[in-house]
């Protein structure tokens, strides 16, 4: 009798092993895993010869938008899905009213990362970004980018990616 029992016990164990084990865990595979974010607009960094006046217009990483951005100062902290993205924004040259006229699409050079549960600053300078009509030293937005922020902001009326050039603020 003492045989017919013993694994009627293991599997109950097993059992409850098992239960406990799947109450315990609590992270839910399909939760979105987080970070604390906060953009800063240092285009006025004292360690680079270049000083662009570019104050951010708008804004968005990883789907969220961080507003208006004046040279020197940060947002607003915002959570964002944790994961790899590039900063788009609309950048307006030498306007802090960010009149539509002086604002052209720009982007972070890299993708910027985030790990659940970080608090991280993006500071955005002369050397990490990309323009779209950019002076000497800077970098081209590629293609892709520029259609992106387009399509984020239509209200500006950004040309085509292949008219770029002709827009009024690349003149």
């Amino acid at each position: 009798m003492r045989f017919q029992k013993t694994p009627d016990i293991v599997i109950s164990a097993l059992l409850i092993a098992g239960a406990v084990a799947i109450s315990c865990n609590t992270t839910d595979p399909q939760e979105k895993q987080t970070a604390t974010v906060r953009i800063k607009n240092d285009f006025n960094n004292a360690a680079f010869d270049r000083k662009p006046p570019w104050s951010i217009a708008r804004c968005n990483y990883r789907g969220v938008e961080f507003g208006k951005i004046l040279i020197g100062d940060s947002s607003e902290t915002k959570e964002v899905k944790a994961g790899l993205d590039y900063v788009l924004m609309v950048g307006c040259y030498n306007d802090t009213a960010c009149s539509t006229q002086n604002c052209l699409p720009i982007a972070s050079k890299i993708e910027e990362e985030v790990v659940p549960g970080q608090t991280r600053t993006i500071s955005l300078t002369y050397p990490n970004h990309w323009g779209p009509c950019p002076p000497l030293g800077v970098d081209s937005i590629p293609p892709v980018l520029y259609n992106k922020i387009r399509d984020m902001y239509p209200e500006f009326g950004f040309m085509p990616d292949s008219l770029r050039r002709l827009n009024p603020q690349c003149q």
